[in-house]
């Protein structure tokens, strides 16, 4: 990401976030607990999608953004998202 950011590459992350309350798997707690934090350490506009009937909307958003920012983002796959699919 950071070499991304510097050389102004375009970069669409699509993240599965995980860890949070109500999580039953261990491995997954301690990358949802930091995700977000170092998104916003690095400034890396990020959204959430918990909504399947939107995620091909923000999916195609998060891209435009990317290329026209030249920059990296990250669209967030909520535990929600993931079990309504």
């Amino acid at each position: 990401v950071s070499l991304a950011q510097l050389y102004g590459i375009p970069l669409c992350m699509l993240i599965a976030l995980r860890g949070h309350w109500g999580e039953p798997y261990p491995w997954h707690t301690r990358g949802g607990i930091v995700t977000e934090g170092v998104l916003r350490a690095l400034s890396i506009p990020f959204e959430y999608a918990r909504d399947p009937a939107d995620v091909g909307r923000q999916i195609r958003e998060a891209y435009t953004f990317s290329q026209s920012a030249l920059s990296p983002v990250a669209l967030l796959l909520t535990r929600d998202l993931m079990e309504d699919a």
